[in-house]
């Protein structure tokens, strides 16, 4: 004989605690944290293959060296230089290689790191002249 509706009722309210909040807890834990575990467990790996550059230590430093040898050009007696990042350059390569970092190459990366230069005026002691007074 099947248990009355009554007492499964009753059953079911005798695990819920008295309050509200303590309830919506429970149905937080319960039902919405394995869902998020579950999610987290499938989606976490996609996300940081997507988004997080995966290069090798000798591939970052092609970046890196990169990035010096371009703030180090931009630099006279006139002028302190401009500091180029080198994380900027491997994001960028990142998307347009595909993360492939085998195609990446020394002149590939100073070429990138160029086109975050911009030349905004001329220095009379760098061009020859004399400075001013």
């Amino acid at each position: 004989m099947a248990a009355p509706a009554g007492l499964l009722a009753r059953a079911a309210l005798a695990l819920l605690p008295e309050k509200p909040d303590k309830a919506l807890m429970w149905v937080l834990v319960i039902i919405l944290a394995p869902v998020a575990l579950l999610a987290l467990f499938f989606a976490g790996p996609i996300v940081i293959w997507e988004r997080v550059p995966i290069a090798s230590p000798d591939q970052v430093t092609i970046y890196v060296n990169a990035a010096k040898v371009v703030s180090d050009s931009t630099k006279s007696t006139c002028d302190p230089g401009v500091t180029v990042d080198w994380q900027p350059l491997l994001a960028i390569d990142a998307v347009r290689l595909n993360q492939d970092f085998s195609k990446a190459n020394p002149a590939r990366a100073e070429e990138l790191a160029r086109m975050f230069i911009e030349k905004a005026g001329t220095c009379q002691v760098c061009d020859g002249g004399d400075p001013p007074t």
